[in-house]
């Protein structure tokens, strides 16, 4: 594969590329996006589902060892475990 050796060669691709695309939208508007699909939205989105799922897993997490905790004191209290 050749290199391009004009230094200017990817400025002038650049601006034929932005001004073609203009030409085939000539009010100067894109699609237009619904919030909902927007990259942020769903950055968000996911955020905050890993946030939950997070807060989930350590009250889980929270719970069992509560659990086991309690499991051995009542064990201890009838004098099963020493």
């Amino acid at each position: 594969m050749a290199v391009v050796r004009d230094p200017a060669f990817w400025r002038r691709f650049s601006m034929a590329v932005h001004l073609d695309e203009e030409a085939q939208n000539p009010q100067g508007a894109g699609p237009e996006l619904k919030h909902s699909d927007s990259w942020l939205a769903r950055q968000n989105l996911k955020s905050s589902r890993r946030t939950f799922i997070c807060w989930i897993f350590w009250l889980v997490f929270a719970a069992l060892v509560a659990g086991i905790v309690i499991v051995v004191l009542f064990l201890k209290a009838k004098a099963i475990i020493h």
